[in-house]
This record gives structure tokens, sequence and C-alpha cells, in this order.
């Protein structure tokens, strides 16, 4: 497979006022993050709440401008485009939010709501060209189009999390990020929205940035996944190898916490010590130091990169003591 989205050392920090003697402080949400995304894949990204997740997708959006580094999307750098180029590398890359309630407008009808992006990116000729592809969009995901002139809260959540998908979809992109896109429907819808977009992936060959902090869902979906920890990959790896064969703490820690299918198997639980630090403040040398079972003295100081297993090439972990 070609790579289609590749990103080297992401940094993303926010000010958040100043400090004492005027000084100015950062939030560091995204850290120096590398990755790439092949055609046609799913990569999975999961960690704590407050990680950098959903501001790292939106930063390869350029929803939100990063910091530094670089977003390089089909070989064109995307950080350094703007004006129409920018735009219209926007069409090829789409985001499904988190909230089906709060990102749909509760004063536009559904067809409106998915025609907007065909009006800004001046697709599908006039008016009826538009409402054919609108109809075309509603039947895809799974809703009837005679309910175009319906508003967002005459719809269940499951619906609207379909109207969001099909507002995605309706610019023809090649890349979504789906930002948490079933953490706010109930399970059974879950899996009806997890089910959906993997059916489109295959029909539509889409490539995807799944982030979640449902480790269960990204086993689902996911053909790669990446673990962040407060701004940083820590280990990525093919899901099943990862899944398998967890290498870093903190990612052994993660799955140690998903409930386990069969009741009677026990399952050794690793408990984390402490909070998640915060990103205005990291801790020195490698930022899980202070919540590692494995920790040694070096780890207060040194601050180890992402490298690939001696056993494995493909699985990578950010880790002093692992190797």
């Amino acid at each position: 497979m070609s790579t289609l989205l590749e990103v080297h050392s992401l940094v993303k920090n926010f000010p958040v006022g100043d400090g004492l003697l005027g000084t100015k402080r950062w939030v560091r949400a995204i850290q120096g993050v590398s990755f790439t995304i092949n055609r046609g894949e799913t990569l999975g990204l999961v960690g704590e709440s407050g990680c950098g997740k959903t501001t790292l997708g939106r930063c390869l959006l350029r929803l939100i401008e990063p910091t530094s580094g670089q977003v390089i999307y089909d070989g064109a750098e995307v950080t350094a485009l703007d004006g129409r180029a920018l735009k219209a590398y926007r069409r090829r890359m789409q985001i499904i939010f988190q909230d089906p309630f709060s990102s749909l407008n509760p004063r536009m009808t559904i067809g409106k709501i998915i025609e907007e992006p065909l009006i800004i990116h001046q697709m599908h000729g006039d008016a009826t060209g538009r409402r054919k592809r609108v109809e075309e969009l509603m039947e895809l995901v799974g809703l009837n189009p005679s309910a175009m002139l319906r508003y967002p809260h005459e719809f269940s959540g499951g619906q609207r999390q379909r109207i969001g998908i099909a507002r995605a979809l309706a610019v023809e992109p090649e890349f979504l990020v789906c930002d948490e896109p079933v953490s706010a429907l109930d399970v059974s819808i879950q899996a009806q929205i997890i089910n959906l977009l993997m059916d489109l992936q295959k029909r539509l060959g889409l490539t995807y940035l799944f982030i979640s902090h449902d480790l269960r869902v990204v086993e689902h979906i996911s053909h790669r996944v990446a673990v962040m920890y407060l701004g940083k990959v820590v280990e990525t790896a093919a899901r099943d190898s990862l899944y398998a064969r967890p290498q870093h703490p903190y990612t052994q820690a993660l799955l140690s916490a998903v409930p386990n299918p069969t009741p009677n198997v026990k399952k050794n639980r690793i408990v984390l010590e402490g909070d998640l630090p915060s990103p205005s403040a990291p801790p020195s040398g490698c930022h899980f130091h202070p919540r590692c079972f494995l920790r040694e003295d070096r780890c207060r100081t040194e601050e180890p990169d992402l490298k690939a297993l001696a056993v494995d090439a493909d699985h990578c972990i950010s880790c002093l003591v692992v190797k």
C-alpha cells in the first residue's frame, strides 16, 4: 500500500495566559508526534482523555493551526498551503465530529446541512443536481431521502451521526478523521455506526484516522493502532500485534482495564499510580515515568524516542527500559 498521509514532528502549544512575573504559560497538547497512514487503511488513535487525540486530528486538517512540524498529504505539505490550494485539499480531507447533537445546525434542515459542502465547493451543478446528490448520500448512510426537510431535533443520536457522516462524504473525500464518532451513542447504536463506517471504507476506498478511548471499538475497526500519552505517541503496531503483545507499560495498563468477555478467565489488572500529569507542566525525561511500574532512575532525566523493536520492525515503542 502507498502512503497517503505523513506526519513529522508535529507540535501544538496553546497559550494559557501569563504566569508569575509576566512569563507566558503553555499547554503542550502535542509534542513531536510522527506517524504515517497508508491508503485504504484505518489507523486507530487511543489514549486517556486529555492526551491530545482530538487536537492532533484537527491539526491534520488545519482546523487548528499546528505550532510546528509537517503534515504531508499525498505528497503536498498541507501546513504550507493557503487560499485556494488549502480549500482544494480540505475537500479531500474531512472530519466526523464526536457529538452528533452539537455538530449539526439546529436551524437548518437535514437536506441543507448535507448540501452546504456542495455549495461551498461548487459541486454537482445547480440546485437540482445538488438535491439528487443529497438523496444519494442519505441512502448511502441508511437514511430515507424523504426526511431531508426535517430538522436535527427530530432524529435520534444514531441518525444524527449518520447525517454527519453523509455531510462529510458529500465532497467525495479520500481521508476522514473520525473523532470519537460513537462515544456519545448507545452501545447497540455504536455497532451500527462502526459497521457503516467499515462498509463505506470498502465501497469508497476511504482512509481513516479513528480516534477513540474505547480499545474494543478500535480493535474492531483498525488495521494499525497508535497509543498516545500526554501529547506523545508511545507505541504503534499492527492491530493484532499490539493487542496480543503490548510492549509499552502504558499500553499494557490500558489493555488490562478492558473488560474480559469471558468472566471465568482471570485477567491481571495493572493499576497505574497517580493521575495524568498536566500538559502545561509535563514531567521531565519520560513523561510516563511518575506512573510507570518499570521505571528506572534514568527515566526521570532521559527522554525516549519512538523506535522499532529488535524483533519486529513494524512495532515501535517509546521506552528506555523495553527494547
